[in-house]
């Protein structure tokens, strides 16, 4: 039989140059200002406060973009897109912060970020499905629903 033996000792608390500085944990659908971002540090405090793996995206649209696609300066596009970024979700769904979210749509995907998300997806995003907590929450949704008609339009058009 062998025996061991564990030593305890008081551990000296970390001294403030030693201390992490304390982020808030926005919740899941809460959103800055317009114009605004949750900035990096606070999206991976996000992503390892939920402890889920990370993931990866893949093309989903029925066509790869080209690198001059007419959505990266399409008005409607750019809204939608900060209206992402300006929320929590941005914090799930960016590669390289290390969140699961990517898997469904990832705004790190290039050329164009939506073509990384499947039409449920999509649906999902506008609110169209049961899952409203996944709904985007932004303060348009006549003009993200309008803006996302578009797409799955290009889509049809891309497929047919």
């Amino acid at each position: 039989m062998s025996w061991i033996w564990l030593a305890c000792a008081p551990v000296d608390p970390p001294s403030e140059a030693d201390s992490t500085p304390h982020v808030d944990i926005p919740g899941h659908n809460e959103c800055l200002p317009p114009g605004e971002r949750y900035d990096d540090e606070v999206c991976v405090a996000v992503v390892e406060d939920q402890g889920r793996v990370a993931t990866e995206s893949r093309l989903k649209a029925p066509a790869q973009a080209s690198a001059d696609d007419p959505r990266l300066t399409d008005p409607e596009f750019l809204w939608m897109t900060g209206e992402v970024d300006r929320c929590v979700c941005r914090c799930c769904h960016t590669a390289g912060l290390g969140g699961a979210g990517v898997h469904a749509w990832d705004l790190s995907f290039e050329p164009v970020w939506v073509d990384s998300a499947s039409d449920w997806s999509l649906r999902v995003f506008g609110g169209y499905t049961e899952e409203y907590e996944q709904t985007l929450p932004t303060d348009d949704l006549d003009r993200l629903r309008a803006w996302l008609d578009g797409e799955w339009a290009r889509r049809d058009a891309l497929e047919g």
